[in-house]
Protein backbone atom coordinates (compact mmCIF):
# COMPACT_ATOMS: atom_id res chain seq x y z
CA UNK A 1 0.00 0.00 0.00
CA UNK A 2 1.03 3.60 -0.58
CA UNK A 3 0.90 5.70 2.59
CA UNK A 4 1.31 9.47 2.78
CA UNK A 5 1.79 11.34 6.08
CA UNK A 6 1.39 15.12 6.07
CA UNK A 7 2.84 16.99 9.05
CA UNK A 8 1.82 20.50 10.06
CA UNK A 9 4.62 21.04 12.61
CA UNK A 10 6.96 23.92 11.74
CA UNK A 11 9.94 22.40 13.49
CA UNK A 12 12.12 19.43 12.61
CA UNK A 13 10.53 17.30 15.35
CA UNK A 14 8.15 17.26 18.30
CA UNK A 15 6.20 14.88 20.50
CA UNK A 16 3.36 14.93 17.97
CA UNK A 17 5.59 13.20 15.41
CA UNK A 18 6.38 10.11 17.48
CA UNK A 19 3.19 8.15 16.75
CA UNK A 20 3.22 8.48 12.97
CA UNK A 21 6.97 7.73 13.02
CA UNK A 22 6.30 4.41 14.77
CA UNK A 23 3.46 3.65 12.37
CA UNK A 24 5.48 4.43 9.23
CA UNK A 25 8.42 2.39 10.49
CA UNK A 26 6.11 -0.59 10.97
CA UNK A 27 4.53 -0.08 7.52
CA UNK A 28 7.90 0.12 5.76
CA UNK A 29 9.15 -3.00 7.48
CA UNK A 30 6.05 -4.81 6.19
CA UNK A 31 6.60 -4.04 2.50
CA UNK A 32 4.53 -0.88 2.17
CA UNK A 33 5.54 2.38 0.51
CA UNK A 34 5.61 5.56 2.58
CA UNK A 35 5.89 9.25 1.73
CA UNK A 36 6.12 12.26 4.02
CA UNK A 37 5.19 15.87 3.30
CA UNK A 38 6.82 18.26 5.79
CA UNK A 39 7.56 21.95 6.11
CA UNK A 40 11.07 22.97 5.12
CA UNK A 41 12.56 23.93 8.48
CA UNK A 42 16.24 23.17 8.05
CA UNK A 43 18.06 20.37 9.84
CA UNK A 44 16.78 16.82 9.35
CA UNK A 45 15.84 14.94 12.51
CA UNK A 46 17.60 11.58 13.04
CA UNK A 47 14.28 9.71 13.01
CA UNK A 48 13.54 11.04 9.52
CA UNK A 49 17.00 9.88 8.46
CA UNK A 50 16.23 6.45 9.89
CA UNK A 51 12.92 6.21 8.02
CA UNK A 52 14.61 7.29 4.79
CA UNK A 53 17.07 4.42 5.19
CA UNK A 54 14.05 2.11 5.28
CA UNK A 55 12.56 3.60 2.13
CA UNK A 56 10.65 6.75 3.16
CA UNK A 57 10.50 9.44 0.47
CA UNK A 58 10.10 12.98 1.76
CA UNK A 59 8.72 16.07 0.07
CA UNK A 60 9.01 19.62 1.42
CA UNK A 61 6.77 22.64 1.33
CA UNK A 62 7.88 26.18 2.26
CA UNK A 63 7.56 27.23 5.89
CA UNK A 64 6.81 30.63 7.36
CA UNK A 65 9.81 32.94 7.54
CA UNK A 66 10.92 34.32 10.91
CA UNK A 67 10.53 38.08 11.21
CA UNK A 68 13.69 40.05 10.43
CA UNK A 69 14.56 43.20 12.34
CA UNK A 70 14.59 45.18 9.11
CA UNK A 71 11.13 45.87 7.68
CA UNK A 72 12.27 45.83 4.03
CA UNK A 73 13.98 42.46 4.47
CA UNK A 74 10.92 41.06 6.23
CA UNK A 75 8.61 42.40 3.51
CA UNK A 76 10.81 40.82 0.83
CA UNK A 77 10.82 37.48 2.67
CA UNK A 78 7.02 37.56 2.97
CA UNK A 79 6.72 38.07 -0.79
CA UNK A 80 9.26 35.31 -1.42
CA UNK A 81 7.36 32.95 0.88
CA UNK A 82 4.07 33.74 -0.90
CA UNK A 83 5.67 32.99 -4.28
CA UNK A 84 7.19 29.74 -3.00
CA UNK A 85 3.87 28.70 -1.50
CA UNK A 86 1.98 29.30 -4.74
CA UNK A 87 4.58 27.65 -6.97
CA UNK A 88 5.54 24.72 -4.74
CA UNK A 89 4.20 21.55 -6.32
CA UNK A 90 4.62 19.17 -3.40
CA UNK A 91 0.90 18.50 -2.92
CA UNK A 92 0.45 17.86 -6.62
CA UNK A 93 3.43 15.47 -6.60
CA UNK A 94 2.11 13.63 -3.55
CA UNK A 95 -1.32 13.00 -5.06
CA UNK A 96 0.15 12.11 -8.44
CA UNK A 97 1.49 9.04 -6.61
CA UNK A 98 -2.16 7.91 -6.19
CA UNK A 99 -1.79 7.09 -2.48
CA UNK A 100 -4.08 4.54 -0.87
CA UNK A 101 -3.91 6.27 2.52
CA UNK A 102 -3.34 9.90 3.52
CA UNK A 103 -2.86 10.71 7.21
CA UNK A 104 -2.86 14.36 8.27
CA UNK A 105 -0.93 14.86 11.52
CA UNK A 106 -1.48 18.13 13.39
CA UNK A 107 -3.52 19.83 16.08
CA UNK A 108 -7.21 19.09 16.36
CA UNK A 109 -8.03 22.11 14.19
CA UNK A 110 -4.97 22.83 12.01
CA UNK A 111 -6.70 21.06 9.11
CA UNK A 112 -8.77 24.27 8.79
CA UNK A 113 -5.76 25.89 7.11
CA UNK A 114 -5.36 23.10 4.56
CA UNK A 115 -7.92 24.03 1.92
CA UNK A 116 -5.70 22.96 -1.00
CA UNK A 117 -5.02 19.63 0.69
CA UNK A 118 -8.73 19.02 1.23
CA UNK A 119 -9.43 19.78 -2.44
CA UNK A 120 -6.86 17.15 -3.45
CA UNK A 121 -8.30 14.63 -0.98
CA UNK A 122 -11.81 15.03 -2.36
CA UNK A 123 -10.53 14.63 -5.92
CA UNK A 124 -8.66 11.42 -5.10
CA UNK A 125 -9.72 7.89 -4.21
CA UNK A 126 -7.55 7.74 -1.09
CA UNK A 127 -8.71 6.87 2.39
CA UNK A 128 -8.16 10.03 4.43
CA UNK A 129 -7.47 10.18 8.18
CA UNK A 130 -6.81 12.97 10.67
CA UNK A 131 -4.64 12.64 13.78
CA UNK A 132 -5.27 15.61 16.12
CA UNK A 133 -2.95 15.94 19.08
CA UNK A 134 -4.24 18.89 21.08
CA UNK A 135 -6.70 21.73 21.45
CA UNK A 136 -7.24 24.59 23.89
CA UNK A 137 -10.24 24.18 26.17
CA UNK A 138 -10.68 27.94 26.55
CA UNK A 139 -11.02 28.71 22.85
CA UNK A 140 -10.87 26.95 19.50
CA UNK A 141 -9.37 30.03 17.83
CA UNK A 142 -11.66 29.37 14.86
CA UNK A 143 -14.07 31.78 13.20
CA UNK A 144 -17.31 30.50 11.68
CA UNK A 145 -15.72 29.77 8.29
CA UNK A 146 -12.81 27.81 9.80
CA UNK A 147 -15.15 25.92 12.11
CA UNK A 148 -17.11 24.72 9.09
CA UNK A 149 -13.84 23.77 7.38
CA UNK A 150 -12.87 21.54 10.31
CA UNK A 151 -16.32 19.96 10.45
CA UNK A 152 -16.21 19.23 6.72
CA UNK A 153 -12.71 17.72 7.00
CA UNK A 154 -13.84 15.51 9.89
CA UNK A 155 -16.79 14.30 7.82
CA UNK A 156 -14.49 13.55 4.88
CA UNK A 157 -12.09 11.55 7.05
CA UNK A 158 -12.63 7.82 7.50
CA UNK A 159 -11.49 8.24 11.10
CA UNK A 160 -10.45 11.18 13.28
CA UNK A 161 -7.89 10.09 15.84
CA UNK A 162 -7.54 11.76 19.25
CA UNK A 163 -4.92 11.00 21.90
CA UNK A 164 -7.21 11.75 24.86
CA UNK A 165 -10.91 11.54 25.62
CA UNK A 166 -10.91 15.13 26.85
CA UNK A 167 -9.51 16.43 23.56
CA UNK A 168 -12.35 14.69 21.72
CA UNK A 169 -14.97 16.17 24.05
CA UNK A 170 -13.48 19.66 23.71
CA UNK A 171 -13.55 19.31 19.92
CA UNK A 172 -17.21 18.28 20.01
CA UNK A 173 -17.99 21.30 22.19
CA UNK A 174 -16.09 23.73 19.97
CA UNK A 175 -17.57 22.35 16.76
CA UNK A 176 -21.07 22.02 18.18
CA UNK A 177 -21.49 18.47 16.92
CA UNK A 178 -20.65 14.89 17.77
CA UNK A 179 -17.75 13.18 15.98
CA UNK A 180 -19.03 9.68 15.27
CA UNK A 181 -15.85 8.60 13.46
CA UNK A 182 -13.60 9.60 16.42
CA UNK A 183 -11.14 6.96 17.66
CA UNK A 184 -8.77 7.17 20.64
CA UNK A 185 -5.14 6.14 20.07
CA UNK A 186 -2.07 5.91 22.28
CA UNK A 187 1.17 7.82 21.92
CA UNK A 188 4.46 5.91 22.16
CA UNK A 189 7.09 6.55 24.80
CA UNK A 190 10.78 7.11 24.14
CA UNK A 191 11.90 4.22 26.34
CA UNK A 192 12.43 0.52 25.72
CA UNK A 193 12.50 -0.25 29.44
CA UNK A 194 9.47 0.74 31.55
CA UNK A 195 10.36 -0.65 34.96
CA UNK A 196 10.28 1.86 37.86
CA UNK A 197 13.53 3.62 38.71
CA UNK A 198 14.76 3.88 42.31
CA UNK A 199 13.39 7.08 43.82
CA UNK A 200 16.17 9.65 44.52
CA UNK A 201 16.72 10.24 48.25
CA UNK A 202 18.72 13.47 47.93
CA UNK A 203 17.80 16.31 50.28
CA UNK A 204 18.05 18.67 47.32
CA UNK A 205 14.75 18.34 45.45
CA UNK A 206 15.42 18.03 41.73
CA UNK A 207 12.48 19.24 39.63
CA UNK A 208 12.20 18.91 35.85
CA UNK A 209 10.24 20.58 33.08
CA UNK A 210 10.47 18.42 29.95
CA UNK A 211 8.90 20.05 26.90
CA UNK A 212 9.42 22.23 23.87
CA UNK A 213 10.26 25.74 25.06
CA UNK A 214 7.08 27.39 23.82
CA UNK A 215 5.39 29.24 26.69
CA UNK A 216 2.04 29.77 24.91
CA UNK A 217 1.76 25.97 24.91
CA UNK A 218 3.87 24.66 27.79
CA UNK A 219 3.73 27.60 30.27
CA UNK A 220 7.25 27.28 31.69
CA UNK A 221 7.20 30.96 32.70
CA UNK A 222 4.50 30.16 35.27
CA UNK A 223 6.93 28.04 37.30
CA UNK A 224 9.76 30.56 37.00
CA UNK A 225 7.49 33.27 38.37
CA UNK A 226 6.47 31.04 41.28
CA UNK A 227 10.01 30.09 42.21
CA UNK A 228 11.23 33.70 42.39
CA UNK A 229 9.08 34.28 45.48
CA UNK A 230 10.97 34.55 48.82
CA UNK A 231 9.32 31.54 50.47
CA UNK A 232 10.31 29.34 47.52
CA UNK A 233 13.83 30.76 47.47
CA UNK A 234 14.26 29.51 51.06
CA UNK A 235 13.50 25.90 50.06
CA UNK A 236 16.10 23.36 48.98
CA UNK A 237 15.46 22.70 45.29
CA UNK A 238 16.94 22.86 41.80
CA UNK A 239 15.00 23.15 38.55
CA UNK A 240 16.16 21.39 35.38
CA UNK A 241 14.67 22.55 32.09
CA UNK A 242 14.89 20.13 29.15
CA UNK A 243 13.98 20.96 25.56
CA UNK A 244 14.47 23.67 22.97
CA UNK A 245 12.18 26.06 21.16
CA UNK A 246 11.35 29.61 20.18
CA UNK A 247 11.13 30.89 23.77
CA UNK A 248 14.48 29.59 24.99
CA UNK A 249 16.08 33.07 25.07
CA UNK A 250 13.01 34.54 26.78
CA UNK A 251 13.09 31.88 29.49
CA UNK A 252 16.83 32.29 30.07
CA UNK A 253 16.31 36.04 30.37
CA UNK A 254 13.45 35.46 32.82
CA UNK A 255 15.68 33.22 34.94
CA UNK A 256 18.21 36.06 35.19
CA UNK A 257 15.54 38.67 35.85
CA UNK A 258 14.10 36.52 38.67
CA UNK A 259 17.53 35.95 40.21
CA UNK A 260 17.44 32.17 39.66
CA UNK A 261 20.71 31.70 37.73
CA UNK A 262 22.13 29.36 40.39
CA UNK A 263 18.89 27.43 40.88
CA UNK A 264 17.86 26.69 37.27
CA UNK A 265 19.76 24.76 34.58
CA UNK A 266 18.98 24.43 30.86
CA UNK A 267 19.95 21.09 29.32
CA UNK A 268 18.58 21.30 25.77
CA UNK A 269 17.00 18.26 24.15
CA UNK A 270 17.91 14.90 25.66
CA UNK A 271 17.48 11.42 24.22
CA UNK A 272 17.97 9.25 27.30
CA UNK A 273 14.71 9.74 29.22
CA UNK A 274 15.49 7.21 31.93
CA UNK A 275 18.82 8.88 32.65
CA UNK A 276 16.95 12.18 33.02
CA UNK A 277 14.57 10.64 35.55
CA UNK A 278 17.34 8.91 37.45
CA UNK A 279 18.25 12.31 38.94
CA UNK A 280 14.89 14.13 39.05
CA UNK A 281 12.04 13.55 41.51
CA UNK A 282 9.29 15.87 40.26
CA UNK A 283 7.83 16.65 36.85
CA UNK A 284 6.36 20.15 36.59
CA UNK A 285 3.95 20.57 33.69
CA UNK A 286 2.19 23.99 33.80
CA UNK A 287 0.77 23.58 30.28
CA UNK A 288 -1.94 25.75 28.76
CA UNK A 289 -2.95 22.92 26.43
CA UNK A 290 -2.02 19.29 25.84
CA UNK A 291 -3.23 16.13 24.16
CA UNK A 292 -1.74 13.18 26.00
CA UNK A 293 1.77 14.39 26.84
CA UNK A 294 4.59 11.90 26.38
CA UNK A 295 6.61 13.58 29.13
CA UNK A 296 3.90 12.78 31.68
CA UNK A 297 3.57 9.11 30.71
CA UNK A 298 7.35 8.68 30.66
CA UNK A 299 7.76 10.27 34.10
CA UNK A 300 5.00 8.08 35.56
CA UNK A 301 6.48 4.91 34.04
CA UNK A 302 9.80 5.84 35.66
CA UNK A 303 7.94 6.23 38.99
CA UNK A 304 8.15 9.98 39.44
CA UNK A 305 5.71 12.48 40.93
CA UNK A 306 4.01 14.84 38.48
CA UNK A 307 2.39 18.22 39.09
CA UNK A 308 0.26 19.09 36.06
CA UNK A 309 -2.53 21.39 34.94
CA UNK A 310 -6.01 20.07 34.22
CA UNK A 311 -5.68 20.22 30.43
CA UNK A 312 -5.82 17.56 27.73
CA UNK A 313 -5.55 14.01 28.99
CA UNK A 314 -3.65 14.85 32.20
CA UNK A 315 -6.59 14.08 34.47
CA UNK A 316 -7.09 10.77 32.64
CA UNK A 317 -3.71 9.75 34.08
CA UNK A 318 -3.47 11.64 37.37
CA UNK A 319 -5.78 11.03 40.32
CA UNK A 320 -5.21 14.15 42.42
CA UNK A 321 -3.09 13.51 45.55
CA UNK A 322 -3.02 9.72 44.95
CA UNK A 323 -0.60 9.35 42.02
CA UNK A 324 0.21 13.01 41.35
CA UNK A 325 -1.14 16.52 41.71
CA UNK A 326 -3.41 18.60 39.47
CA UNK A 327 -3.64 22.38 39.29
CA UNK A 328 -7.11 23.57 38.29
CA UNK A 329 -5.85 26.13 35.79
CA UNK A 330 -2.53 27.17 34.17
CA UNK A 331 -2.12 30.23 36.39
CA UNK A 332 0.52 31.20 38.95
CA UNK A 333 -2.06 31.01 41.75
CA UNK A 334 -3.43 27.57 40.87
CA UNK A 335 -0.12 25.97 39.97
CA UNK A 336 1.52 27.24 43.13
CA UNK A 337 -1.33 25.78 45.20
CA UNK A 338 -0.65 22.38 43.62
CA UNK A 339 3.09 22.74 44.23
CA UNK A 340 2.51 23.70 47.88
CA UNK A 341 0.26 20.69 48.36
CA UNK A 342 2.85 18.41 46.77
CA UNK A 343 5.64 19.74 48.99
CA UNK A 344 3.46 19.28 52.07
CA UNK A 345 3.28 15.58 51.11
CA UNK A 346 7.00 15.18 50.48
CA UNK A 347 7.31 12.22 52.84
CA UNK A 348 4.74 10.39 50.64
CA UNK A 349 6.43 11.04 47.29
CA UNK A 350 7.89 7.58 46.90
CA UNK A 351 4.49 5.94 47.46
CA UNK A 352 2.76 8.43 45.17
CA UNK A 353 5.39 7.70 42.51
CA UNK A 354 4.77 3.97 42.88
CA UNK A 355 1.04 4.49 42.27
CA UNK A 356 1.94 6.65 39.25
CA UNK A 357 4.00 3.83 37.75
CA UNK A 358 1.18 1.31 38.17
CA UNK A 359 -1.32 3.68 36.54
CA UNK A 360 0.93 4.35 33.54
CA UNK A 361 1.79 0.67 33.13
CA UNK A 362 -1.92 -0.18 32.85
CA UNK A 363 -2.35 2.42 30.09
CA UNK A 364 0.88 1.53 28.30
CA UNK A 365 0.66 0.24 24.72
CA UNK A 366 4.00 -1.34 23.72
CA UNK A 367 3.19 -1.12 19.99
CA UNK A 368 1.10 2.03 19.34
CA UNK A 369 2.46 2.50 15.81
CA UNK A 370 1.45 -1.00 14.82
CA UNK A 371 -1.99 -0.45 16.37
CA UNK A 372 -2.48 2.77 14.40
CA UNK A 373 -1.39 1.07 11.17
CA UNK A 374 -3.99 -1.65 11.58
CA UNK A 375 -6.71 0.93 12.33
CA UNK A 376 -5.82 2.68 9.07
CA UNK A 377 -4.85 -0.16 6.73
CA UNK A 378 -7.74 -2.43 7.65
CA UNK A 379 -10.36 0.27 7.25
Amino acid sequence: MKLVVISMIRDNWGGSEELWYEMVKYALLHNNQAYHLAYDVGDEHPKITELKSLGLVQYKRPSYQKKNSFFIDYFFLKILFFIKKRTNGSLRKIFKLTPDIVLYNGTCYSIAEEDRLMQKVKQSACNFFILGHLNNEQSSGLNAEKTEAVKEAYKTAKKVFFVSEKSKKIAEKHLGTSIPNAVLVSNPVNMKEISPLPFPKDALVQMAMVANLVISHKGQDIVLNILKQPHWQKRNWHLNIYGSGIDELFLKTLVQKNGLENRVSFHGRVNNIRELWSVNQLLLMPSHMEGMPLALIEAMLCARVAIVTDVGGNAECIEHTKNGFIAKKPTIKDFEEAMELAFSRQKDWEQIASYAHETAKQKYNPHPGESLWHLIAEN
